[in-house]
């Protein structure tokens, strides 16, 4: 586009940042942060929050905040992006004190910041802290709950080791927990060797999508923790009659502004251009 002498807006700019923060690509990210600068629309506010984003998830939180600070006319989508980066980085009491400094400038919370709150509350093991602000979303904000912030209550207290409390808290949610929900929780009972609550959800996860090869890996091992070989190897019986396999893991890394992909135990063979 750029070769071609064609004319970009910020619109271009938000969409082309928004695919560096899901790709990784912090280098190419800097480049077209400098092309902000030079047409000036660093006080753009849709711009500025895609660059909060992409620095954040391209692990330069420094870089976000700078952005943040600069930023003259800060909205709510503002202050929810610096939140979500500093809690995306396990920095729960920045994100907090950003979150206090947010109210005490007049601008009201929405859906999405209280989701970044929570997110940063389990990320610490808040519990106390994280269920005042999910009351506090409710009943001083008038804010529906969405399934996302019922599962990071349930994820906070399964994090914190209180799985009754988490499974309670599901029973008395006035929505149907999807999978997200008891996927939160099934996690939490591997890390604690709960393998009987684990089995009741697991059913519950192979009823709601039998196809989710996540819900197979993580009950077999719950069972492998808790030395129950033979149901291990049920449960691979089972996935193989399904035809369910597990992906393998990888990366991806940026190096020559070129994207380098790598799958455990295998070879790099490919690599695309960042943009």
């Amino acid at each position: 586009m750029l070769c071609e002498r064609v004319e970009y807006d910020h619109i271009t700019l938000v969409s082309v940042i928004s695919a560096c923060s899901s790709l990784g690509a912090l280098g190419t990210g800097k480049w077209l942060h400098q092309l902000v600068k030079k047409q000036e629309l660093e006080t753009n506010v849709s711009v500025s929050n895609a660059l909060i984003d992409m620095y954040a998830k391209c692990g330069s939180i420094e870089l976000a905040e700078d952005v943040f600070e600069k930023l003259p006319g800060k909205t709510v989508v503002s202050w929810t992006s610096i939140i979500s980066a500093l809690a995306y980085h396990g920095r729960a009491t920045d994100a907090l004190k950003f979150f206090s400094t947010m109210k005490e400038e007049g601008v009201r919370p929405n859906s999405l910041t209280f989701t970044a709150v929570l997110s940063a509350c389990r990320h610490a093991g808040l519990v106390d802290e994280g269920r005042k602000h999910f009351e506090s979303m409710i009943n001083d904000y008038s804010i529906v709950p969405r399934i996302e912030q019922f599962a990071s209550m349930v994820d906070l207290h399964g994090r914190a080791g209180r799985l009754t409390e988490a499974y309670r808290f599901i029973e008395m949610m006035p929505v149907q927990a999807d999978a997200s929900v008891w996927g939160a929780l099934l996690g939490s009972c591997r890390t604690y060797d709960n393998f009987e609550l684990a089995e009741l959800i697991a059913e519950k996860l192979f009823r709601l999508d039998p196809q989710d090869v996540t819900s197979y890996v993580m009950m077999s091992h719950v069972y492998a923790n808790a030395g129950r070989s033979e149901d291990v190897s049920k449960l691979r019986n089972l996935m193989r009659e399904r035809e369910l396999k597990k992906l393998p893991g990888h990366s991806v890394v940026e190096a020559n502004c070129r994207l380098h992909r790598f799958l455990v135990d295998s070879k790099p063979r490919h690599s695309w251009p960042t943009v």
